[in-house]
């Protein structure tokens, strides 16, 4: 479920990227630059592969204390990145489509056509380099008990959820409110990024750095234990512990209340859409997103 989730609100952020790059050269009538748009988006995909594949390698050759401060800083690096996301795109998605449309008009305007091929794959590499961190913390907290099939075919689930989603969009064959979309996955990756911050200050207790003030809180695992499919759902997505410590527990809560009062805050005082874009037609939906 996690890997989906990722998957499908990553590539859906930069499929839509690529989709406002590429209408924009449509309405204008350069298709004869969408080469560098496709180019860069597949270079950018290829790198974000090959760095995947050199990240699982490196893990899996370290031990120890070392390997141990790595998994850490994963949990807490991919929360921190997942939290950033969220208010980010809270706040800026409505000013997207203009942003990249000016971008795209300004370099085919002064003629530095491979602007495009640069914008197509820093924004594609960006999610593809959150993806890999955000998929390297779910393997730790997995840690390899649900093999690979599941995850693999979530992975694929994920992809073609959000690259069918934007394809439907853009030639009018879906009016999904992306909108709502954008808030509810916002809300599930925040309490991922919370299940994240459990673990991750689960095995700073487990070292000896932080101390867990009390050890144990309460037990629950008679009534839903944390290894069990459900235990397993809870535990990722909302840091569910059932015989949690009081600092797992002032952490985690206190981050889900720091995050969803910044989502409030930021959906109330969200900068209006930038004016200066290209007039959307009627068949292109994806005028309040990126």
């Amino acid at each position: 479920m996690e890997t989906y989730l990722i998957l499908a609100r990553e590539t859906l952020e930069a499929s839509l990227l690529v989709g406002i790059l590429a209408s924009t050269l449509k309405r204008l009538g350069r298709t004869g630059d969408l080469k560098k748009v496709w180019w860069g988006a597949a270079m950018a995909v290829s790198a974000c592969l090959i760095l995947g594949i050199m990240a699982t390698r490196i893990e899996s050759l370290l031990s120890g204390p070392v390997k141990t401060w790595l998994d850490i800083s994963i949990f807490f690096l991919a929360a921190i990145f997942l939290s950033f996301m969220v208010l980010w795109m809270t706040q800026n998605a409505p000013a997207m489509k203009g942003k990249i449309q000016g971008k795209a008009m300004t370099a085919l305007e002064s003629g530095h056509g491979e602007v495009l091929f640069l914008l197509a794959f820093m924004g594609v590499f960006r999610e593809g380099l959150e993806t890999i961190l955000f998929l390297w913390g779910i393997a730790l907290q997995a840690d390899g008990s649900t093999g690979i099939a599941l995850p693999l075919s979530e992975g694929v689930l994920g992809v073609a959820t959000g690259i069918l989603v934007v394809v439907g969009l853009f030639k009018g064959f879906s009016r999904v409110p992306l909108s709502l979309f954008f808030r509810l996955t916002s809300i599930l990756l925040i309490l991922m990024a919370a299940g994240m911050i459990a673990s991750g200050v689960g095995r700073l207790i487990s070292i000896g750095v932080l101390s867990p003030l009390v050890f144990q809180v309460w037990d629950s695992s008679r009534i839903l234990n944390e290894h069990s499919i459900i235990g397993t759902l809870f535990s990722d997505f909302f840091g569910y512990r059932a015989r949690p410590s009081l600092m797992t527990l002032i952490t985690v809560w206190g981050y889900l209340a720091v995050m969803f009062a910044g989502l409030w805050r930021m959906s109330q005082i969200r900068t209006a859409p930038t004016s200066g874009s290209i007039p959307a037609q009627s068949e292109n939906p994806t005028g309040r997103t990126r």
